[in-house]
């Protein structure tokens, strides 16, 4: 401050020199006297700009998260794939605000050294206890992994079909038997079903079934209804 300016007096001076500078000039004297509050101005952008960004992506609902074991499929790891496609558009939803997840990243082949197949298992066993996951495919020799004894782990399909669909569906039903005798209709041999043939999934058998402890099992139904070219219901 000059001698015997008062704060106004130097104020004044400072905006007269600021004025007579060139654009160039006055980008330089900002930067040097505000570089931290326009940093800190830039940073609370950039950090609100991400949450709102994450908002709007993680903002919807999933109403059929469908767990595949041992496939992969052109667009698999973007959600562009043509069954996710072409189920968003079967069950009339907009894909944005309402989502199918059908997440290709599983797998139970078991190699050395390898602790996907560990991890996978332990992810679909805490996604069905948690009642976040509605259908489950794997190859034929997967597709009853996780029925046991005392759980049979998938619905048993006469529940969530009619007489008229199951006849349909008869010669691609598979069943399972429980220790006690008792046969459930646990899933449906997908290989020959026309949605799936138009794909280029990497499965010699692809099945499904219906996981028992679905949030949205007549979602889950109508993907086998789907593939199938069935009416919905």
């Amino acid at each position: 401050m000059a001698q015997g300016n008062s704060i106004n007096d130097e104020i004044k001076e400072q905006k007269k020199k600021f004025k007579e500078l060139s654009f160039t000039e006055k980008l330089q004297y900002i930067w040097e006297y505000y570089r931290l509050i326009i940093a800190a101005v830039i940073a609370v952008i950039l950090i609100a700009a991400s949450f709102i960004n994450a908002y709007i992506r993680n903002n919807y609902d999933t109403v059929c998260a469908i767990a595949v074991c041992d496939g992969k499929l052109t667009g698999y790891d973007s959600d562009d794939d043509i069954l996710t496609k072409g189920f968003t558009e079967y069950l009339g939803i907009d894909g944005k605000k309402e989502k199918i997840n059908i997440d290709y990243s599983y797998t139970l082949e078991e190699k050395p050294f390898d602790q996907n197949p560990q991890i996978s298992k332990e992810k679909i066993y805490v996604l069905s206890q948690t009642h976040n996951l509605d259908g489950y495919m794997s190859e034929y020799d997967d597709i009853d992994h996780f029925c046991f004894d005392t759980s049979c782990f998938f619905y048993d399909l006469t529940e969530l079909f009619t007489d008229e669909e199951m006849e349909q569906l008869s010669d691609y039903i598979i069943y399972h038997t429980q220790r006690d005798g008792e046969t459930r209709a646990v899933a449906v041999d997908l290989s020959d079903a026309p949605r799936i043939q138009d794909t280029d999934l990497t499965m010699e058998r692809p099945c499904y079934g219906i996981v028992q402890s679905a949030r949205n099992p007549e979602n889950a139904a109508d993907f086998i209804r789907y593939v199938f070219d069935m009416e919905r219901k």
